[in-house]
């Protein structure tokens, strides 16, 4: 399989043993006006994709309904595993996302002038 094809979502794949694997696609996300990127699984919401990078994103519900977290996105795909996340279609329709509960299903770049570099954690 080609990384191209990897880049186009998850894929399950079963050897001759009848092995499954699992294949998560990963993009980078850029936020402004910070200039800051992050590495991001298709398999993992946003909110928690910049936390591991030790990037903190507004939140409070982490659940799709508080919009503290919403944002907007500049360009790129996302997706919801719900079927319709708290914001209006208006708010959709001028880009707004709920990084709590979006996935990434590309390179994202998303303005959120309110995000903050978070203290890295002490390992040993």
């Amino acid at each position: 399989m080609a990384a191209a094809d990897l880049a186009a979502g998850p894929w399950i794949l079963q050897d001759e043993r009848h092995h499954t694997m699992i294949f998560q696609a990963e993009f980078t996300v850029r936020i402004e006006p910070q200039g800051w990127t992050f590495a991001a699984s298709d398999a993992v919401p946003l909110l928690q994709a910049a936390r591991n990078a030790a990037i903190g994103l507004p939140s409070s519900c982490r659940n799709g309904t508080c919009r503290t977290c919403m944002c907007r996105l500049l360009s790129g795909q996302i997706r919801y595993q719900i079927e319709w996340p708290g914001l209006s279609s208006d708010e959709k329709k001028d880009g707004y996302i709920l990084p709590c509960i979006a996935y990434p299903q590309s390179d994202l770049v998303i303005e959120e002038p309110r995000a903050t570099a978070l203290p890295l954690p002490v390992l040993g």
